[in-house]
């Protein structure tokens, strides 16, 4: 399954909303965009929708893990500092993929060897227009 949407961000809370309520009960979802382009600014965006907070980028701790409101165990990753697939062992990657029901992966691809063979892939790009573009794409 492939689907596109446009959006400014000043749509980004209604399309966290209807992101959200697509996903299945536990899935790992792999956000790929280039620097800049609002990975995180749209993880807020779930994560406030989710009831949480307080929302900090993983990129030093590299995981962040939160709880909803409805109780949903989330984890969000950011490996754009992990340079190999020892580092993910060392962390105890594939541990984390077993305890929540939510992953959301920015920067995923050194992660790749450790995904369940089901993932979503969210695409972000800018547009011209400084609109974004997110491609979803499920295998």
């Amino acid at each position: 399954m492939m689907k596109s949407i446009r959006y400014s961000l000043s749509d980004i809370d209604q399309v966290a909303e209807q992101l959200l309520s697509s996903l299945p009960t536990k899935c790992v979802v792999l956000i790929e965009g280039e620097m800049g382009v609002g990975k995180t600014t749209l993880m807020s965006a779930l994560l406030a929708i989710c009831g949480v907070q307080e929302v900090s980028s993983p990129t030093y701790s590299m995981v962040n893990e939160y709880v909803s409101d409805q109780g949903k165990r989330i984890h969000h990753y950011d490996l754009y500092r992990v340079k190999d697939v020892d580092e993910l062992y060392e962390m105890g990657f594939m541990d984390l993929l077993q305890q929540a029901d939510w992953h959301f992966i920015e920067w995923p691809a050194v992660g790749a060897p450790f995904y369940p063979q089901s993932t979503i892939q969210w695409k972000i790009e800018v547009l011209a227009t400084q609109d974004r573009m997110i491609s979803i794409a499920s295998e």
